[in-house]
Protein backbone atom coordinates (compact mmCIF):
# COMPACT_ATOMS: atom_id res chain seq x y z
CA UNK A 1 0.00 0.00 0.00
CA UNK A 2 1.25 3.48 -0.91
CA UNK A 3 0.25 6.28 1.46
CA UNK A 4 0.81 9.98 0.88
CA UNK A 5 0.59 12.46 3.75
CA UNK A 6 0.37 16.18 2.99
CA UNK A 7 2.28 18.14 5.64
CA UNK A 8 2.58 21.90 5.75
CA UNK A 9 5.37 23.81 7.46
CA UNK A 10 3.78 26.73 9.31
CA UNK A 11 5.11 29.54 11.47
CA UNK A 12 4.84 29.07 15.24
CA UNK A 13 1.68 31.06 16.20
CA UNK A 14 3.57 32.73 19.02
CA UNK A 15 6.22 33.98 16.58
CA UNK A 16 4.01 35.19 13.73
CA UNK A 17 5.04 38.40 11.95
CA UNK A 18 3.29 40.00 8.97
CA UNK A 19 4.66 41.68 5.88
CA UNK A 20 2.71 44.92 5.53
CA UNK A 21 3.59 45.27 1.84
CA UNK A 22 2.68 41.76 0.64
CA UNK A 23 0.06 41.20 3.39
CA UNK A 24 1.43 37.74 4.02
CA UNK A 25 3.01 35.94 6.97
CA UNK A 26 6.79 36.14 7.16
CA UNK A 27 8.09 32.58 6.89
CA UNK A 28 11.11 32.91 9.15
CA UNK A 29 12.96 29.59 8.94
CA UNK A 30 13.85 29.48 12.63
CA UNK A 31 10.17 29.68 13.64
CA UNK A 32 8.84 27.02 11.26
CA UNK A 33 7.08 23.93 12.61
CA UNK A 34 5.18 21.02 11.09
CA UNK A 35 1.45 21.64 11.20
CA UNK A 36 -0.05 19.75 14.20
CA UNK A 37 -3.15 18.44 12.42
CA UNK A 38 -0.96 17.06 9.61
CA UNK A 39 1.16 15.25 12.19
CA UNK A 40 -2.00 13.56 13.48
CA UNK A 41 -2.60 12.34 9.93
CA UNK A 42 0.98 11.10 9.74
CA UNK A 43 0.56 9.09 12.95
CA UNK A 44 -2.41 7.26 11.41
CA UNK A 45 -0.23 6.41 8.41
CA UNK A 46 2.50 5.11 10.70
CA UNK A 47 0.00 2.99 12.64
CA UNK A 48 -1.11 1.37 9.40
CA UNK A 49 2.53 0.67 8.57
CA UNK A 50 2.97 -0.94 12.00
CA UNK A 51 0.39 -3.55 10.99
CA UNK A 52 1.11 -3.87 7.28
CA UNK A 53 4.85 -3.98 6.66
CA UNK A 54 4.60 -3.47 2.89
CA UNK A 55 3.26 0.08 3.40
CA UNK A 56 5.34 2.90 1.92
CA UNK A 57 4.78 6.40 3.36
CA UNK A 58 5.61 9.52 1.36
CA UNK A 59 5.09 13.05 2.63
CA UNK A 60 4.39 16.04 0.40
CA UNK A 61 5.03 19.62 1.45
CA UNK A 62 4.76 22.90 -0.42
CA UNK A 63 6.92 25.85 0.55
CA UNK A 64 10.34 27.51 0.30
CA UNK A 65 13.66 25.69 0.63
CA UNK A 66 13.79 26.68 4.31
CA UNK A 67 11.20 23.98 5.02
CA UNK A 68 13.75 21.25 4.40
CA UNK A 69 15.01 21.09 7.99
CA UNK A 70 11.51 20.47 9.34
CA UNK A 71 10.79 17.91 6.64
CA UNK A 72 13.78 15.87 7.84
CA UNK A 73 11.99 15.47 11.18
CA UNK A 74 9.40 13.34 9.36
CA UNK A 75 12.08 10.81 8.45
CA UNK A 76 12.98 10.57 12.15
CA UNK A 77 9.60 9.05 13.01
CA UNK A 78 9.52 6.50 10.18
CA UNK A 79 8.52 8.09 6.86
CA UNK A 80 10.10 6.39 3.84
CA UNK A 81 10.45 9.44 1.60
CA UNK A 82 9.67 13.15 1.58
CA UNK A 83 8.93 15.51 -1.29
CA UNK A 84 9.05 19.32 -1.24
CA UNK A 85 7.20 21.29 -3.90
CA UNK A 86 9.19 24.52 -3.96
CA UNK A 87 8.70 27.22 -6.58
CA UNK A 88 8.67 31.00 -6.21
CA UNK A 89 5.79 31.18 -8.67
CA UNK A 90 3.58 29.54 -6.02
CA UNK A 91 4.20 32.31 -3.47
CA UNK A 92 1.01 33.98 -2.29
CA UNK A 93 -1.24 31.07 -3.31
CA UNK A 94 -4.54 30.82 -1.44
CA UNK A 95 -6.34 27.58 -0.57
CA UNK A 96 -7.73 27.22 -4.11
CA UNK A 97 -4.32 27.63 -5.74
CA UNK A 98 -2.55 25.49 -3.14
CA UNK A 99 -4.97 22.59 -3.68
CA UNK A 100 -4.45 22.79 -7.45
CA UNK A 101 -0.65 22.76 -7.12
CA UNK A 102 -0.68 19.87 -4.63
CA UNK A 103 -3.03 17.86 -6.82
CA UNK A 104 -0.71 18.29 -9.80
CA UNK A 105 2.22 17.22 -7.61
CA UNK A 106 0.35 14.09 -6.50
CA UNK A 107 -0.41 13.22 -10.11
CA UNK A 108 3.30 13.61 -10.90
CA UNK A 109 4.44 11.43 -8.00
CA UNK A 110 2.24 8.50 -9.03
CA UNK A 111 -0.77 6.56 -7.87
CA UNK A 112 -1.40 6.42 -4.12
CA UNK A 113 -3.87 4.13 -2.39
CA UNK A 114 -4.52 6.53 0.46
CA UNK A 115 -3.92 10.27 0.86
CA UNK A 116 -4.05 11.78 4.35
CA UNK A 117 -4.21 15.46 5.36
CA UNK A 118 -4.77 17.39 8.55
CA UNK A 119 -8.18 19.03 8.88
CA UNK A 120 -6.63 22.52 8.61
CA UNK A 121 -3.40 24.48 9.01
CA UNK A 122 -2.64 26.84 11.88
CA UNK A 123 -2.00 29.74 9.51
CA UNK A 124 -5.16 29.32 7.45
CA UNK A 125 -7.83 27.30 9.28
CA UNK A 126 -9.91 27.00 6.09
CA UNK A 127 -10.27 23.18 6.05
CA UNK A 128 -10.99 23.35 2.32
CA UNK A 129 -7.67 22.29 0.81
CA UNK A 130 -8.15 18.51 1.38
CA UNK A 131 -11.59 18.26 -0.28
CA UNK A 132 -10.41 20.41 -3.18
CA UNK A 133 -7.44 18.10 -3.76
CA UNK A 134 -9.83 15.14 -3.77
CA UNK A 135 -12.06 16.87 -6.31
CA UNK A 136 -9.10 17.59 -8.60
CA UNK A 137 -8.03 13.94 -8.35
CA UNK A 138 -11.63 12.69 -8.69
CA UNK A 139 -11.43 10.40 -5.66
CA UNK A 140 -13.68 9.95 -2.56
CA UNK A 141 -13.09 12.19 0.43
CA UNK A 142 -14.12 12.15 4.09
CA UNK A 143 -13.42 15.09 6.39
CA UNK A 144 -12.63 15.36 10.12
CA UNK A 145 -11.78 11.70 10.67
CA UNK A 146 -11.03 10.59 14.23
CA UNK A 147 -9.81 7.08 13.36
CA UNK A 148 -8.82 5.03 10.31
CA UNK A 149 -8.73 1.25 9.98
CA UNK A 150 -7.64 -0.78 6.96
CA UNK A 151 -10.16 -3.49 6.14
CA UNK A 152 -8.34 -4.96 3.15
CA UNK A 153 -6.23 -3.87 0.19
CA UNK A 154 -9.24 -2.17 -1.38
CA UNK A 155 -11.20 -0.66 1.52
CA UNK A 156 -10.77 1.28 4.75
CA UNK A 157 -13.08 2.13 7.63
CA UNK A 158 -13.17 5.76 8.76
CA UNK A 159 -14.66 7.02 12.02
CA UNK A 160 -15.88 10.56 12.58
CA UNK A 161 -17.20 11.91 15.88
CA UNK A 162 -19.80 14.65 16.04
CA UNK A 163 -20.77 15.62 19.58
CA UNK A 164 -22.37 12.46 21.02
CA UNK A 165 -22.57 10.65 17.66
CA UNK A 166 -20.05 8.29 16.08
CA UNK A 167 -20.18 7.77 12.32
CA UNK A 168 -18.45 4.87 10.55
CA UNK A 169 -17.80 4.98 6.82
CA UNK A 170 -16.50 2.24 4.59
CA UNK A 171 -14.51 3.79 1.76
CA UNK A 172 -13.16 2.24 -1.40
CA UNK A 173 -9.55 3.12 -2.23
CA UNK A 174 -8.02 5.27 -3.56
CA UNK A 175 -9.41 7.95 -1.25
CA UNK A 176 -8.42 11.11 0.59
CA UNK A 177 -9.11 11.51 4.30
CA UNK A 178 -8.64 14.68 6.36
CA UNK A 179 -7.91 14.04 10.03
CA UNK A 180 -9.03 15.99 13.08
CA UNK A 181 -6.31 17.69 15.04
CA UNK A 182 -5.36 15.85 18.26
CA UNK A 183 -7.15 12.68 17.12
CA UNK A 184 -3.71 11.05 17.28
CA UNK A 185 -0.40 12.23 18.69
CA UNK A 186 2.77 11.69 16.70
CA UNK A 187 5.17 9.16 18.17
CA UNK A 188 8.67 10.02 19.32
CA UNK A 189 11.62 9.71 16.91
CA UNK A 190 13.49 6.40 16.72
CA UNK A 191 17.30 6.35 16.91
CA UNK A 192 17.79 4.41 13.67
CA UNK A 193 15.48 6.79 11.82
CA UNK A 194 17.26 9.80 13.35
CA UNK A 195 20.55 8.50 11.98
CA UNK A 196 18.95 8.10 8.56
CA UNK A 197 17.61 11.66 8.70
CA UNK A 198 21.10 13.11 9.22
CA UNK A 199 22.07 12.34 5.63
CA UNK A 200 18.61 12.43 4.08
CA UNK A 201 17.75 15.04 1.44
CA UNK A 202 14.08 15.49 0.44
CA UNK A 203 13.17 15.27 -3.21
CA UNK A 204 12.66 18.80 -4.56
CA UNK A 205 10.20 19.37 -7.39
CA UNK A 206 8.85 22.47 -9.11
CA UNK A 207 5.89 23.29 -11.32
CA UNK A 208 8.16 22.82 -14.34
CA UNK A 209 7.98 19.08 -13.61
CA UNK A 210 4.21 18.99 -14.19
CA UNK A 211 2.36 18.36 -17.43
CA UNK A 212 -0.37 20.76 -18.60
CA UNK A 213 0.15 23.08 -15.64
CA UNK A 214 -1.96 26.24 -15.66
CA UNK A 215 0.24 29.01 -14.26
CA UNK A 216 -2.74 31.38 -14.19
CA UNK A 217 -4.24 29.34 -11.33
CA UNK A 218 -1.43 29.76 -8.81
CA UNK A 219 0.38 32.51 -6.97
CA UNK A 220 -1.14 35.73 -5.71
CA UNK A 221 -2.53 36.64 -9.12
CA UNK A 222 -4.09 33.22 -9.67
CA UNK A 223 -5.71 33.08 -6.24
CA UNK A 224 -9.43 33.64 -5.81
CA UNK A 225 -9.05 35.25 -2.38
CA UNK A 226 -6.69 37.86 -0.96
CA UNK A 227 -6.04 39.70 2.29
CA UNK A 228 -7.32 43.29 2.14
CA UNK A 229 -5.89 44.32 5.49
CA UNK A 230 -4.80 43.01 8.84
CA UNK A 231 -4.62 44.48 12.32
CA UNK A 232 -2.29 43.28 15.04
CA UNK A 233 -4.31 43.10 18.23
CA UNK A 234 -2.74 44.55 21.34
CA UNK A 235 -3.60 43.23 24.78
CA UNK A 236 -1.87 46.00 26.70
CA UNK A 237 -5.16 47.73 27.50
CA UNK A 238 -6.85 44.62 28.86
CA UNK A 239 -7.97 45.15 32.44
CA UNK A 240 -8.93 42.69 35.14
CA UNK A 241 -11.79 43.59 37.44
CA UNK A 242 -12.60 41.58 40.55
CA UNK A 243 -16.15 41.62 41.95
CA UNK A 244 -16.70 40.52 45.52
CA UNK A 245 -20.24 39.92 46.70
CA UNK A 246 -23.58 39.08 45.10
CA UNK A 247 -25.38 42.38 45.00
CA UNK A 248 -27.79 42.90 42.09
CA UNK A 249 -25.76 45.78 40.67
CA UNK A 250 -22.63 43.65 40.54
CA UNK A 251 -24.45 40.75 38.89
CA UNK A 252 -25.82 43.08 36.21
CA UNK A 253 -22.34 44.46 35.60
CA UNK A 254 -20.83 40.99 35.21
CA UNK A 255 -23.65 39.91 32.88
CA UNK A 256 -23.08 43.01 30.74
CA UNK A 257 -19.35 42.26 30.45
CA UNK A 258 -19.97 38.63 29.49
CA UNK A 259 -22.56 39.42 26.80
CA UNK A 260 -20.14 41.78 25.07
CA UNK A 261 -17.95 38.85 24.10
CA UNK A 262 -20.66 36.40 23.04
Amino acid sequence: MKILVCIKQVVDPEKVEYNAQTKTIKRNAQYLMNNPADLSALEFALRIKDVYKDVHITTLSMGPAECESKIKELIEVGCDSCVLLSDKRLAGSDAYSTAYALAKAIEKLGNFDLILCGESSLDGETSIVPPQIAEYLNIPHIAFASNIKVLNIERIEVERKLKNLLFRFEVKLPALISVKKDSAFLRLPKLSFMIKALSYTPQIISVDDFENFDFDRVGAEGSKTSVDSFVEQSFEDVKCEIYDGIEDAQIECIADLVTRFL
